[in-house]
């Protein structure tokens, strides 16, 4: 298990799949493309802050890539869980954790917009949810503030 944070205008590195039980022979490795210059829509958004967001590895060893949601986010995921279910407090909070979910496995998907994708996402993570929501929990904390020392300040 383990967590990576990924730094304003960094992109997360993709998850290595398995690879198939081939022969040896007819596995190929792609030869590396140089990085190609940044577009200028790229430069605005690596400038700009960032959401926190990190890489999460569950003991099972599954990846997420998950990021803090922003005012928007939480505005758009409460109108895809519905009116009817934003008072169900158990749903409503696998529903945001969801939402907070940009990558399963390397393999990236957009937010979600109603129920039925919220409920497949969850069902995609599965039985690792609960891990999950221990470890971003974990990562996507703000710092506790060092507590004041009034004897440090002096005139």
């Amino acid at each position: 298990m383990s967590i990576r944070i990924i730094q304003a205008g960094e992109t997360p590195e993709p998850v290595p799949q398995a690879v198939a039980a081939a022969p040896v022979a007819a596995q190929t490795v792609p030869a590396a493309a140089p990085p190609a210059a940044p577009t200028p829509s790229e430069s605005i958004l690596r400038a700009a802050p960032g959401r926190k967001t990190a890489v999460i590895t569950v003991p099972s060893g599954r990846s997420f890539t998950v990021r803090r949601l922003g005012a928007l986010d939480r505005m758009n995921a409460a109108r895809a869980i519905g009116s009817e279910l934003v008072t169900n407090a158990l749903w409503a909070n696998y529903a945001l954790v969801a939402c907070s979910i940009t990558a399963i496995d390397g393999q990236v998907h957009g937010m979600p917009s109603s129920q039925m994708q919220i409920e497949a996402i969850v069902h995609r993570v599965g039985d690792d949810f609960e891990d999950l929501t221990e470890l971003m929990r974990e990562a996507l904390s703000e710092p506790e503030a060092a507590p004041f020392d009034g004897a440090a300040v002096k005139n």
